[in-house]
């Protein structure tokens, strides 16, 4: 999934540190894919040190593009 749905990233640590990243307003300066390699390495370094891994996703947002590609299709297959 693309990382344009994510609002933030939580990453609460064992020991009681909690680690916000703020993804939307990230996307205003950095590319995706920059983001995503950034999530993806900072989870992979700090693996044993995580105690769970909180994602918020812009529900409205992804069901917008969800819909809107869902009737595209649907238009180019049943077109008269």
């Amino acid at each position: 999934m693309p990382v344009k749905y994510l609002l933030y990233c939580n990453i609460n640590l064992k020991n009681h540190i909690t680690i916000h990243y703020d993804i939307k307003k990230e996307l205003k300066i950095k590319s995706q894919d920059s983001i995503a390699r950034f999530l993806k390495k900072t989870i992979e370094a700090n693996y044993f040190k995580i105690k769970n891994v909180d994602l918020k996703f812009d529900i409205p947002a992804l069901k917008r593009d969800m819909e809107s590609r869902t009737n595209t299709i649907l238009a180019k297959t049943f077109k008269k």
